[in-house]
C-alpha cells in the first residue's frame, strides 16, 4: 500500500518505464496477428470465390457439346496455375484427364491424374486413384494398374477396387485370383445394397470358362 497519492503515481510511472514498451509490443503484436489473420482469411475466401467462378465456366463448357478441347483447356490451365491450392484445380485436372481419354491420349490422362492425386484431400484421393488404375488398364499397363490399386485405402471402395483388380487379373490369365477379387467385390456390393448383377455375371463367366477348360 502507498501512504500518499504521489507515491502511488510515482510507482505507476516506474512500472510503466520498466514494462511499458513490453505492453505496447504485446498489444501491437496482437493487433498485427489479428489483422493479418483477417486479411489472410479474406484473401483465401476471395481466391475460392474466383476459382469457383472459373470452374463454373468450365462446367458449362464441359456440358456444351459444341465446346472444344482448347476452350476447356484454357480454363483448366488457369485453375491449375492461378488456383492450384484449391479443390477446383483438382477438379480441373480431372476434367483434363477425361478430355485426354476422349482424345485417346492415355499417357496425358495419367499425368493429369497424378497431378490431382498429389493435391487431393484424403476423401477424394481414392476416387482419383481408381480412375488412374482404369487408365493404366486401358493403356495395357497391367502391373502398374495393380500397383495403383494396392496403394488405395480401400475402405468404402472395396467394390470398385476389387472389381477392377478382377478385370486386370482375368486379362492376365490369373483366373483363380480374378475370381477371388470378383467374389470380394460381390460380397461387398451385397453388404452395401448395391446392384451386383454385373459382378455375378463376371463370376459366372469365369466358372463357365473353368468348366470348359476341364471338359
Amino acid at each position: 500500500m502507498y501512504d500518499t497519492e504521489e507515491e502511488q503515481i510515482e510507482a505507476i510511472k516506474k512500472w510503466w518505464n520498466t514494462y511499458g514498451n513490453l505492453v505496447i509490443g504485446v498489444l501491437l503484436a496482437g493487433l498485427i496477428a489479428y489483422f493479418g489473420w483477417t486479411f489472410y482469411q479474406n484473401s483465401v475466401q476471395s481466391k475460392q470465390e474466383a476459382a469457383s467462378a472459373v470452374y463454373s465456366n468450365l462446367l458449362d463448357l464441359a456440358q456444351d457439346p459444341e465446346s472444344t478441347f482448347d476452350e476447356r483447356g484454357a480454363l483448366i490451365s488457369t485453375l491449375k496455375s492461378e488456383y492450384s491450392g484449391t479443390t477446383y484445380a483438382v477438379y480441373a485436372a480431372l476434367q483434363a484427364a477425361k478430355d485426354a481419354v476422349k482424345q485417346d491420349n492415355l499417357d496425358a490422362a495419367e499425368t493429369e491424374l497424378d497431378w490431382a492425386i498429389e493435391r487431393a484431400d484424403d476423401s477424394l484421393k481414392p476416387v482419383i486413384q481408381v480412375r488412374k488404375a482404369r487408365v493404366q488398364f486401358a493403356n495395357d499397363q497391367l502391373d502398374n494398374a495393380l500397383s495403383t490399386l494396392d496403394s488405395i485405402d480401400v475402405e468404402g471402395f472395396e467394390v470398385a477396387v476389387n472389381e477392377l483388380r478382377g478385370d486386370i487379373l482375368s486379362v492376365q490369365g490369373q483366373a483363380d485370383a480374378a475370381r477371388s477379387a470378383y467374389q470380394t467385390a460381390f460380397d461387398a456390393s451385397q453388404e452395401q445394397g448395391m446392384d451386383s448383377r454385373y459382378l455375378k455375371m463376371k463370376l459366372d463367366d469365369l466358372a463357365s470358362a473353368a468348366e470348359e477348360d476341364n471338359a
